[in-house]
């Protein structure tokens, strides 16, 4: 049997509540376990806008990242240090949906359509045409950068200029001669020259920027599409939706080429681990997944308690784990044990408390004491004990009062004195509901 050495990959993830975390994953399953978790952030001063909008890797060491939220702070996180700087993108409205570097100027894009470009002497500001949904820095050539949104058509951008390089073109009328709709949900560069983007109107397409305007490959689905990301291989893309699937989407032949199953909320961020050949993956379901590429297995899913909205993989360099779970875990053993010290008085406290069910009303008592006075002549015996001729409440015949000797009452006397008892309660209690049912203001109309 080969053994394969354990490695380690660093996670961080973010949430719709504005929490960040470190995660350290082992390829080698029995060391993954929550004392590899630690927060970045403290959860106890997040505020109700700090939910993180968007996360990309600020240089290629990949020791920087770039945290985007939704009350529009840009914040500069190094993975030794901690965060650094902050920017605030106030230049319009809307969450920022894209960041990147060009060298030391930072590209930031806004929903509402615009893109600003910081530099030490000015800050240039591009108009896309529309609304936005991702904008992307290209890898290979970090003067280009690429957006797309809502009826606003894939553009490639180079920085310093403000017109496109690049727009794209929408396929031809359908067969009722009815315009496509287009929304640009998630879009990467495989190339410099060749880009991919999916839809929330359920379509992944292929430009090659040399070639035409149009898709040179247009792939059709059922369900809308919330993100994607390059795969191992050439001219693949894994792309997962907003119904939880987790497909890889060979551009080559036009189809669907693997399934990843398990997530059962959108999935918002997708990366794919070229050393380790998994794939990782987070979701509204509060999940966080790695799947083998090749076998589609589930090697790991790990519950955080809110919604992510991205996931980045650090490949390129690791990162010690400061603050791990386990101390939170001593933290809250020392919180148990002084419950447990003070649960005396709290047992005591809550003995002395009286119960909102006892309160009865004033009818409801005044019918219970006629319910006893008409019970009580029953003498003759009510119980099993009184049945066999003997009386609980008493030690003997002789210990009884006279009248009682001489009452001369069978057991089937008094049972037939209970039951006209009962019925005469039944009846008068069946009185009192007509009577109040009359007096209803609802019944009367």
């Amino acid at each position: 049997m080969l053994l394969l050495e354990d490695r380690e990959i660093d996670f961080f993830v973010g949430s719709k509540i504005g929490s960040f975390k470190h995660i350290k994953y082992h390829t080698d399953a029995t060391k993954n376990n929550k004392k590899c978790i630690e927060n970045l952030v403290e959860i106890k001063d997040l505020q109700k806008d700090d939910a993180i909008t968007c996360m990309v890797w600020g240089n290629a060491e990949q020791t920087e990242i770039l945290l985007a939220r939704k009350n529009q702070q840009i914040q500069v996180f190094n993975t030794l240090d901690g965060f650094t700087k902050t920017y605030t993108a106030d230049f319009g409205t809307g969450d920022v949906v894209g960041l990147g570097r060009y060298k030391r100027r930072l590209i930031a894009g806004l929903a509402s359509g615009l893109v600003q470009v910081w530099s030490k002497k000015e800050n240039t500001i591009i108009n896309t045409g529309g609304k936005l949904d991702r904008m992307r820095v290209c890898a290979e050539d970090n003067t280009l950068f690429a957006t797309g949104g809502e009826e606003n058509e894939l553009k490639v951008w180079k920085v310093g200029e403000t017109v496109p390089v690049f727009t794209a073109k929408n396929l031809p009328h359908d067969s009722l001669q009815l315009r496509r709709p287009v929304w640009v949900s998630d879009l990467t560069f495989l190339s410099d020259t060749l880009l991919a983007v999916c839809s929330r109107h359920g379509y992944v397409r292929l430009y090659d920027t040399r070639a035409q305007r149009r898709p040179v490959v247009n792939v059709e689905f059922k369900m809308a599409a919330t993100c994607l990301t390059p795969s191992f291989e050439e001219r693949q893309v894994i792309v997962g939706f907003g119904r939880g699937q987790l497909q890889c989407v060979d551009l080559r032949r036009g189809r669907p080429d693997r399934v990843y199953k398990g997530a059962v909320g959108a999935v918002t961020g997708v990366v794919a681990e070229r050393r380790a050949r998994v794939l990782v993956s987070a979701s509204l379901d509060r999940h966080l997944r790695v799947h083998n590429y090749d076998t589609k297995e589930l090697l790991y899913k790990q519950y955080l308690t809110s919604k992510l909205t991205g996931v980045l993989v650090q490949s390129e360099s690791s990162t010690p784990l400061h603050r791990a779970a386990e101390v939170k875990a001593e933290e809250g053993a020392e919180a148990g044990a002084g419950v447990e010290a003070g649960g005396d008085e709290l047992d005591r406290l809550f003995d002395d408390m009286e119960a909102i069910g006892e309160k009865t009303s004033k009818k409801r008592r005044a019918l219970d004491e006629v319910d006893r006075k008409r019970m009580k002549p029953s003498t003759g015996g009510s119980t099993d004990a009184d049945l066999d001729g003997t009386r609980p409440d008493a030690a003997s015949e002789d210990d009884a009062p006279p009248d009682a000797a001489s009452d001369g009452n069978t057991p089937e006397d008094a049972i037939v004195q209970l039951l006209r008892s009962t019925e005469r309660t039944k009846k008068k209690r069946e009185k009192l509901k007509r009577e109040k049912k009359a007096k209803s203001v609802f019944h009367n109309v």
